[in-house]
């Protein structure tokens, strides 16, 4: 009976990285710099998931989709997960969380010639807020949705509606500050860009999460593995210089990056 006792708390104490390794299908999308297929390490926030899954023992391939595909894709089980999700009532039916990764400041673009000062909801009354199909702003955000607040116009990604802000037809859009800058910097012309600029107000801090489908036959053990990686590679000190070094890669002009 005592080897038995010992056998058992043996294996209950086998680190994650001596059990078998894994192999994993996880969608992405093109939401640079965080994630790109054309970005250096696929993006920033792309190559800290793929290295936490490793130390947990699971190898990811990437499987891109159209960005109002990309979760939908992981909820209905095409592929085992997928990542950069903050979490929601809804999600949750179909998805397990990890921890979160990084997270985004959420902030409304608005054009230089005509800024819209806010500190209550309230005071977006009537403005034309343009939001991209399949994303999440926050419930804050949705409740002054759902209350006629706020007047929302959806576009199928982030680009047409930053181009939808410089050309008036929507007077506000909100998305990761990063994230608009970077699109910004590589898809307008600098004329263009100065039009823009982001507002100082964080509406949202919102969590970046890997999410696996609720399904998976392995799904609590593929969460557990991913939390556990991650905290290794906090601990290690990597997490934070591969943020750094990715960040910078991905920033460089697409003929200088590796």
């Amino acid at each position: 009976m005592l080897l038995g006792i010992l056998s058992w708390v043996a294996l209950l104490a086998t680190p994650v990285e001596a059990a078998p390794r894994l192999k994993i299908t996880l969608s992405n999308q093109e939401w640079p710099p965080y994630m790109g297929q054309e970005l250096p390490y696929d993006g920033i926030l792309s190559r800290l998931v793929k290295e936490a899954f490793a130390r947990g023992g699971v190898d990811v391939a990437y499987r891109y989709y159209p960005n109002n595909r990309t979760l939908q894709s992981a909820r209905n089980g095409q592929v085992d997960g997928s990542f950069g999700w903050a979490p929601t009532a809804e999600r949750k039916r179909d998805l397990l969380y990890t921890l979160p990764v990084l997270s985004a400041r959420m902030v409304f673009f608005q054009r230089k010639e005509r800024p819209l000062a806010w500190s209550r909801w309230s005071e977006l009354k009537g403005a034309r807020v343009g939001i991209t199909v399949g994303n999440f702003y926050s419930d804050d955000f949705d409740a002054q949705v759902k209350n006629g607040t706020l007047t929302v116009d959806n576009a199928p990604d982030d680009l047409i509606n930053l181009r939808k802000l410089i050309a008036g037809r929507i007077d506000l859009f909100p998305i990761d500050q990063e994230v608009g800058k970077y699109l910004i910097a590589h898809h307008f012309s600098p004329a263009q860009g100065a039009e823009l600029e982001a507002q100082n107000k964080t509406f949202w801090a919102a969590p970046l999460h890997v999410v696996i489908w609720r399904k998976h036959a392995r799904g609590p053990e593929l969460v557990e593995r991913f939390n556990r990686g991650l905290k290794a590679l906090q601990d290690s000190g990597d997490f934070e210089r591969l943020l750094q070094e990715t960040r910078e890669a991905c920033l460089q002009p697409r003929s200088a990056a590796p």
